[in-house]
């Protein structure tokens, strides 16, 4: 079984890891039967969006199975000059996916709706993943979910994506976003609890899920192995 993970990073981060050239990414891949992934860069979500998505496209230009991603700022924060000159570009190197690391920046998720973050986007219908963990610190549960109803209602042709680092009393919400809102999707990769592959599987008959390793902080053995031993994973679509 061949994986698509939405969820690797590359690059230095603030403490030393193990992949962090696209080199050393491709061999755990290899690894683990992970045919493509969709990359973002730590300068990305860490310090600068711009400079870190800069970088990012030179990085990886030359690996076919890396697919660049962008982070954003919503168009008033200072950090892009011409918000949809910007996104365009995005879209023109390549970019398939745009990041929204809110919590890193302290920026609350209503304010990247109201400043117009997302109506470019939408147009496009460009996935958006929104991924509250701040590195390093692992917080479970810190999902905005005011925010992403927001979000979800106001731009319902945009494809949202959730991911964190887990998601454990959370998942009961995230069980009904799945049900009421069709653009809503979840990251299998953020739930570790009992037979939640079986539960996720069985209310969106495998449509809305998306799998991210979480890589390089996590074993992406962690996220495989759940999916594998599941014996519901044959209704997954999480190949190219």
């Amino acid at each position: 079984m061949k994986f698509f993970d939405i969820k690797a990073g590359i690059g230095t981060f603030s403490r030393p890891t193990q992949y962090t050239e696209p080199e050393k990414l491709l061999k755990v891949m290899d690894a683990y039967s992970i045919e493509k992934a969709v990359v973002y860069h730590s300068l990305s979500r860490e310090i600068s969006p711009v400079e870190g998505n800069r970088i990012l496209i030179e990085k990886i230009k030359k690996y076919e199975r890396l697919i660049p991603s962008w982070a954003i700022s919503p168009p008033d924060s200072g950090d892009i000059e011409n918000f949809e000159k910007y996104i365009n570009e995005g879209i023109e190197k390549g970019v398939k996916f745009f990041w929204v690391f809110h919590n890193v920046y302290k920026i609350p998720l209503s304010h990247y709706v109201y400043s117009g973050t997302f109506k470019i986007i939408e147009k496009m219908k460009i996935p958006v993943i929104i991924e509250p963990t701040i590195p390093f610190r692992w917080q479970v549960d810190s999902g905005d979910w005011e925010g992403i109803r927001l979000i979800c209602e106001r731009h319902p042709d945009l494809p949202v994506i959730f991911s964190e680092f887990r998601t454990r009393y959370h998942i009961r919400i995230v069980l009904h976003y799945l049900k009421k809102y069709k653009n809503f999707h979840y990251d299998i990769g953020s739930c570790w609890n009992y037979k939640s592959v079986e539960k996720l599987v069985e209310i969106t008959d495998g449509k809305q899920l998306v799998m991210g390793t979480n890589l390089p902080f996590s074993d992406p053995g962690q996220t495989i192995g759940m999916i594998i031993a599941s014996p519901c994973h044959q209704k997954l679509n999480l190949q190219i």
